[in-house]
């Protein structure tokens, strides 16, 4: 966050608050790069692989980490109350972006709180792991934005087709999540670049030095 710097009786005092978002980006890179390094497959009907599934989750969390702190600092840089939620926000002043965030804060959620699924798997030559039935245990992933944008019989969003059952979040789903995260972020930027100055976010990315956007940018999902 910017700091302001005023002179007082004995020396200098400097305003100071405190935005981390952009913090998350150095774990953030160091992330995507040991998912790039890895022989990524995606899931099969159950799950991804362990060190694809973890990576992966925790690029998704650092991002709406970052994403939620950068819509608190719009808010502080605009002066506004406090919404209950960042999303509320994002409704009432940017409608046409709060779908597609309301996915990305759900399934932040669901890896964060491991909403969990129960499932019956069976065995079958071409898919080792073949889900049978699975259904949502009573009690996860409470509240209103969830059975909102869950699609069941896919078990992912309807906008964006994010993995909700939580051992199936893989490479594509952060790749997506950060698709949209800096689109909107960009956007915000648009309005007032002291929302977010995405464009003079340098990374340090496969051994380079890249902006945080061309980084994005250059990131592929499997599946396409």
């Amino acid at each position: 966050m910017e700091r302001q710097r005023c002179v007082t009786v004995g020396g200098t005092e400097e305003d100071y608050v405190s935005i981390i978002g952009t913090n998350y980006l150095f774990p953030l890179c160091t992330i995507l790069e040991r998912l790039h390094e890895l022989q990524v497959r995606g899931p099969n009907e159950v799950q991804a692989s362990p060190a694809e599934s973890g990576y992966a989750a925790a690029a998704v969390v650092l991002t709406v980490f970052l994403l939620e702190s950068m819509i608190n600092r719009t808010l502080y840089v605009r002066g506004d109350p406090t919404p209950k939620h960042p999303l509320c926000f994002v409704g009432a002043t940017y409608l046409e972006y709060v779908d597609k965030l309301e996915e990305l804060f759900v399934i932040r959620d669901t890896i964060a709180h491991n909403h969990v699924w129960e499932a019956k798997l069976g065995q079958h030559d071409t898919k080792p792991m073949k889900l049978v039935a699975a259904s949502r245990r009573t009690g996860y992933g409470r509240g209103p934005r969830y059975p909102k944008v869950l699609d069941p019989k896919s078990r992912k969003t309807r906008l964006l087709g994010l993995n909700l059952f939580p051992t199936r979040v893989c490479r594509d789903d952060a790749v997506q999540v950060l698709r949209v995260a800096l689109e909107f972020l960009t956007f915000l930027e648009g309005q007032d670049r002291r929302y977010a100055y995405v464009s003079n976010w340098w990374v340090r990315y496969d051994g380079r030095m890249m902006l945080f956007g061309d980084m994005v940018a250059d990131l592929r999902c499997t599946s396409h």
